[in-house]
């Protein structure tokens, strides 16, 4: 951001007819903002952004109307160090569950038998090992994030 500010400064200062020898006078321009001047006060310190919270989580869940009438549930979710993701549960949200589950909380509700060795493993592979778990009144699925870096629903319960 500094460098932003000294290129800007040098460009004010060759636009005003600071530029070593040219006594020409500056060229009003009813549109541009004064030429910044030089300081010698400390510098700015740099801005910046807040840090993006750093953990796997489901950000919401909200109803939706598709065509048809039809509701059904918006899940929005991230997995840590990526793009914030979403998906439709075909339920309304009041039937549906969504949260982030670990290993140990999988083989608890006996969904991990339900999964390949493939999926077993991409579920390891997670940030954190944990991964996005939606049920349903009829059924549930898991998300990880396969080999392609693609989030992939498995069904875990029918």
């Amino acid at each position: 951001m500094r460098d932003w500010r000294v290129a800007m400064l040098g460009l004010s200062l060759l636009a005003t007819g600071c530029s070593g020898g040219d006594t020409a006078p500056p060229v009003a321009n009813a549109t541009s903002e004064p030429p910044a001047v030089a300081t010698t006060a400390a510098p700015t310190p740099a801005v910046t952004a807040a840090p993006a919270r750093a953990e796997s989580r489901v950000i919401g869940k909200r109803d939706r109307t598709i065509a048809g009438g039809k509701r059904v549930c918006a899940i929005d979710f991230v997995y840590a160090g990526s793009a914030p993701e979403d998906l439709f549960w075909e339920e309304p949200c009041a039937a549906v569950t969504a949260r982030m589950m670990d290993r140990r909380e999988l083989e608890a509700l006996d969904r991990w038998e339900r999964l390949d060795p493939d999926q077993q493993r991409f579920v390891g592979r997670m940030p954190g090992g944990r991964v996005l778990y939606v049920a349903g009144t009829f059924s549930a699925s898991v998300y990880p994030v396969d080999e392609t870096g693609t989030s992939i629903e498995v069904a875990v319960a029918d």
